[in-house]
């Protein structure tokens, strides 16, 4: 069992409900030491109670149009959670960083997926975890999960797929940790 434990640093720009699974779940698991919390927008105020319920040493910081070197100081690992922005080159070049990304890739890169799914008659659907490489999700992938797509409107399956995420990502990040 590995007794060292990776820093990681999230970026998100949704709600974040992967970013608290995934927390919620490293609280038992103790699989990585969360350093930072980085997003575009404001942080939900499910993961803040979180933080401040567990008392958990993570630094947040909100409404960032720019991500610098400065505030990745001491991060071991980025993992982009529903990052909506671009990463810059100097960032991508320095650092670690994987991405969830709402597809089956390399097909659906960017974004709009589930709808470009229901409009190809897809047959099934999934998210995928890759490296981040200068390109648009265009890096090495590490894992996916996929399930048959069953839904026919773009909320349902957007619903669906929240779901298998919420069950699969902390797993598959334990297993690329590992």
């Amino acid at each position: 069992m590995k007794l060292y434990k990776k820093k990681i640093t999230f970026l998100l720009s949704g709600k974040g409900s992967n970013l608290l699974k995934i927390l919620d779940t490293n609280l038992k698991k103790k699989l990585f030491q969360p350093h930072s919390i980085i997003t575009n927008n404001t942080l939900s105020l499910n993961i803040k109670k979180l933080i401040k319920m567990k008392k958990l040493d993570i630094k947040v910081y909100e409404n960032i149009s720019y991500i610098s070197q400065k505030i990745l100081e001491g991060t071991e690992l980025i993992f982009s959670v529903g990052y909506m922005k671009t990463i810059d080159r100097k960032i991508i070049d320095k650092y670690e960083i994987i991405n969830l990304h709402p597809s089956l890739l390399p097909s659906y890169k960017g974004l709009m997926t589930q709808k470009r799914m229901l409009i190809n008659q897809e047959k099934y659907f999934g998210f995928s975890i890759h490296k981040v490489s200068p390109l648009l999700d265009d890096g090495e992938v590490i894992s996916q999960k996929s399930k048959l797509l069953k839904n026919k409107n773009e909320k349902s399956l957007i619903n669906s797929h929240k779901k298998l995420e919420h069950q699969y990502v902390f797993k598959e990040l334990s297993k690329y940790l590992n």
